[in-house]
């Protein structure tokens, strides 16, 4: 097929080819109900597929039909098909001319019965074609029915062998610059006023839209005067296209528009830095082609739970300047056979059609868990078929659709989500150190801040008089007031030596490191916080100073930074907050083993362990005191506590 085809004309070249096979059903899965009109009755497609002719009973022969008649209509004035020449009854089925019918619907439901009797009708002249005259098989096998959805839906089994699925390509990029061309032609605008860089963007963002949509925005920019004579509102243009795409996503399954942007998120230095670097290739993609620079696939970020692995989506959409689209896995499952599937592919089709975007798929395990080829899964493979699905289009797609997933249990993913060309880098979280606590601490504070005061802007002034300035005090805005809470407040845990030394195989010379446990014959329960720990500090100690609100107040300040600390070192001294650092010991040694399997980077640049100092054949954390980096007390105590995890509990989940 010649590439240079347009749109339409692949169209038609794809119903031809399902006629020519004698399939007597053609499925088109679109909204594009103007295309489907151009189809039938475009002045380039006009007999095209079939004569425009009708059987007339009175005099019983074939008459032509004229340009401005559209055939046959339904009981409620809509169109049915191009002409009146199909005869059913009980007794006789007669095509009487070549025939296209068509049925816009939203399911199979309401035509199932009727798409049966035809191909009934189809397959009865064609098997007893010595019964018919050569010129009536001929009529049938050029006769055929088109059935369109809104969206793609399952074909059901009983006609499924009898149907040809026909799906709509998308523009190509000189089609889209050739609609955007014409339409300023026919306002009278010069062929100049939108330069090549900013017509390159458009058409990018253009990319899944239909002719008929373009069109209303290339009306409603010049309407808006975002394009006009003589000035050209590039930023006005490319917001009107992104809320263009928003809407695209109203009626899609398991695809959602993510509102809100993050500029900064404290302790994932690394993934900012690797974005900050590509941000380029996603400003033109259409540029980094040219140059043979392949467009990043995305990145797969793991590690223990409350880490910030979800807010750094936010501020990947923020840093490479593209919209952020989350996939919610569990909704695209269904409960009819390969319906979960086809939710599937219509969501990532609809999420290129969303390129350049950050397509952000949260806690991946859930809807992979149970797709390894050894797992014991009761949904019938459809976890399995889901993620084979998934695989291949990662390793298809060319479009500038980021994928940023994420994952809370690595040891629920199956292997092949590890392997090269899944995604460009694999990124860990950790337990956080003192300083990268602070860090988030302080960001928190900031975020909690500026917020603060842009809702006290929009207050009327009788409110803001009453209330107070600031939120918090400006000195709990830097990491150090917090790095002194932490490193007071955290306990001890030391490390001893248990059991022999081990040995090399290849020699007989006793290694350095032993297996060094907790001092303590149970389990160290030292406060060592997650960034979700840290928020759910904020909150409970906020709540402590004021329990209830008091608008009565004019302070300048609602949380004061000795009143802060008081309440913040009361909940860590006490014993019914319990972080995940306390509780959790055992899933964080799972978490460090399997990210140490399949080699995954520190998403901060950093990490309180080394990750070269674990032996999966030893099961054993080479812990060496006069080696191990301390930055501070509360850093102390959290190596050690791992450490000794890692050496107690490494072998037992082994076995």
């Amino acid at each position: 097929m010649n590439q240079s085809h347009s749109q339409i004309e692949k169209l038609v070249e794809q119903v031809k080819l399902a006629m020519l096979a004698h399939i007597p059903v053609v499925y088109i899965p679109t909204d594009q109900v103007e295309l489907i009109q151009e189809l039938l009755y475009g002045e380039q497609t006009i007999d095209a597929l079939v004569p425009r002719v009708s059987y007339d009973s009175d005099k019983g022969t074939v008459v032509k039909l004229s340009p401005t008649e559209l055939g046959k209509v339904d009981e409620n004035g809509k169109f049915a098909s191009i002409t009146d020449n199909i005869v059913v009854n009980p007794t006789k089925e007669i095509i009487r001319t070549p025939s296209i019918k068509v049925s816009f619907v939203s399911n199979w439901n309401g035509i199932l019965s009727t798409v049966g009797d035809f191909i009934k009708t189809y397959l009865g002249v064609k098997k007893s074609a010595s019964h018919h005259s050569p010129d009536q098989v001929d009529l049938v096998h050029r006769s055929l029915y088109i059935v369109v959805t809104p969206r793609e839906e399952i074909i059901p089994p009983e006609i499924a062998p009898y149907v040809k699925t026909v799906r709509i390509a998308s523009l190509t990029d000189e089609e889209i610059e050739t609609i955007i061309r014409s339409h300023l032609s026919r306002e009278s605008m010069p062929d100049d006023v939108v330069d090549e860089k900013l017509m390159n963007q458009m058409v990018i963002r253009l990319r899944g839209f239909s002719v008929y949509r373009i069109e209303q925005i290339m009306n409603q920019l010049v309407a808006q005067q975002s394009i006009d004579y003589q000035c050209v509102d590039s930023v006005s243009i490319l917001e009107t296209i992104r809320e263009s795409k928003k809407q695209l996503l109203e009626n899609s399954i398991g695809l959602k528009w993510e509102y809100g942007t993050v500029t900064d998120v404290a302790g994932l230095d690394a993934i900012t830095r690797w974005l900050f670097a590509r941000k380029g290739i996603f400003s033109d993609p259409e540029g980094a082609i040219r140059q043979h620079i392949d467009i990043p696939k995305g990145i797969l970020v793991s590690g223990i739970p409350g880490s910030g692995k979800s807010l750094m989506a936010k501020v990947a959409a923020s840093i490479l300047d593209m919209p952020l689209i989350s996939m919610d896995m569990g909704a695209l499952l269904g409960g009819l056979m390969g319906e979960s599937e086809h939710n599937l592919i219509n969501a990532l089709q609809m999420a290129e059609q969303m390129a350049p975007c950050v397509l952000w798929i949260d806690e991946i395990e859930k809807a992979f868990s149970g797709s390894s080829n050894n797992s014991s899964s009761s949904d019938g493979g459809v976890g399995r078929r889901m993620f084979g699905k998934f695989l291949t289009w990662m390793q298809e797609k060319s479009a500038a659709c980021f994928v940023f997933a994420t994952s809370n249990d690595i040891t629920s993913l199956p292997p092949e989500l590890f392997r090269s060309e899944r995604f460009d880098r694999k990124f860990f979280t950790f337990m956080p150190t003192a300083m990268e606590c602070a860090e988030i601490f302080a960001a928190i504070i900031k975020s909690q801040n500026s917020a603060y005061r842009k809702n006290l802007k929009e207050m009327p002034y009788r409110i803001q008089v009453m209330q107070a300035k600031q939120l918090f005090s400006p000195s709990m805005e830097e990491p150090e007031f917090w790095l002194d809470i932490l490193n007071n407040n955290i306990g001890e845990c030391s490390l001893v030596t248990a059991g022999a030394k081990t040995k090399k195989e290849d020699s007989h010379q006793e290694e350095a490191s032993q297996r060094y446990l907790w001092q303590s014959s149970s389990r160290p329960r030292n406060k060592l916080l997650t960034g979700a720990d840290i928020s759910a500090l904020i909150k409970e100690a906020k709540f402590r100073i004021h329990p209830s609100p008091n608008l009565s107040s004019r302070s300048a300040v609602i949380y004061e930074d000795e009143n802060m600390k008081k309440a913040v070192e009361s909940i860590l001294q006490g014993s019914e907050f319990k972080p995940y650092g306390e509780t959790n010991l055992k899933d964080i040694v799972k978490c460090f083993i399997k990210l140490h399997e399949n080699e995954f980077v520190s998403a901060s640049g950093d990490c309180i362990l080394d990750f070269e100092q674990y032996d999966e054949d030893e099961c054993l954390y080479h812990y060496d005191p006069g080696r191990s980096k301390y930055w501070s007390n509360y850093d102390k105590v959290l190596h050690n506590t791992i450490v000794g995890a890692i050496n107690y509990y490494a072998t037992k989940l082994r076995t």
